[in-house]
Order: structure tokens, then C-alpha cells, then sequence
């Protein structure tokens, strides 16, 4: 029989979940949530959750799939007390939960997601295609 080695990933960064509400619905005119999984380090990838079900955004699935995009953080960063019960209850102990409320990175993700922005912020920056005559 031969020996397999198990390879570990080491924990290593911050992330920061931030969930925000949002009335564009995409479409359908409903409320939905968004939940942004960042790595607060470089190169800060996000994973970005959307469901009208605001437990499903932050559940073992969404979970999985950002521990698989950017490896297993040593602490994840929630603005809140809320958040932060509910990141709690899906991570591994050793990843540490905490609640910076004052934290300038999630702020300027929090802000950056609010529903202030109009249908021209959907524009896409490339030109028309023109047809070849």
C-alpha cells in the first residue's frame, strides 16, 4: 500500500463578509441580498452571492465555494453582531470572527454596493459595433 500524503492548506489573510439588501431586484422588482466574501488582502478577489433568501447567502454552500476560490482565512471580518453570529456558525473554530465596524476596507465595500446608482452606471464602456459594408 502506498502512502498518500495529505496535502493542507495553510491559513493565511483576512476576509471581510459584507450583506447588503437590494431593491434593483434584477428584473423582477423584488428584494434581494447580496453577500460579498473578500479577500481583504491583495489581490482582493470577491465572491459574490445573490438569493431573495438572506439565510442562503451565508450558509455552508457559499462557504465552501469561497474556501475553495482563496484558501482558508486566519480571521474573516462582519461589520456587524448579526453577520457575524451567522459567519460564526458555518466556519471551522480556528478561523476567528470578528466584528470592526470601523474597519476602513469594509466600509468602502459596503459602500461601494449601496442602491444609489442609476441605470447609466450599467453602461458598458466599449463602443457600438459598426456594421462592415
Amino acid at each position: 500500500m502506498r502512502n498518500v500524503k495529505r496535502r493542507t492548506r495553510k491559513q493565511r489573510g483576512e476576509w471581510g463578509v459584507v450583506e447588503t439588501p437590494s431593491n434593483q431586484g434584477f428584473g423582477h422588482h423584488t428584494q434581494i441580498w447580496l453577500a460579498y466574501w473578500m479577500e481583504l488582502n491583495k489581490p482582493g478577489r470577491v465572491s459574490i452571492e445573490v438569493d431573495p433568501d438572506r439565510a442562503a447567502n451565508i450558509a455552508p454552500a457559499p462557504w465552501g465555494r469561497a474556501r475553495r476560490a482563496f484558501g482558508v482565512p486566519l480571521r474573516i471580518l462582519v461589520l456587524d453582531d448579526e453577520t457575524a453570529a451567522r459567519v460564526r456558525r458555518i466556519v471551522p473554530a480556528r478561523v476567528d470572527v470578528v466584528v470592526a465596524p470601523d474597519d476602513p476596507r469594509l466600509k468602502e465595500l459596503a459602500a461601494c454596493c449601496d442602491d444609489d446608482f442609476t441605470d447609466d452606471d450599467d453602461l458598458v464602456p466599449f463602443p457600438t459595433p459598426r456594421a462592415r459594408c
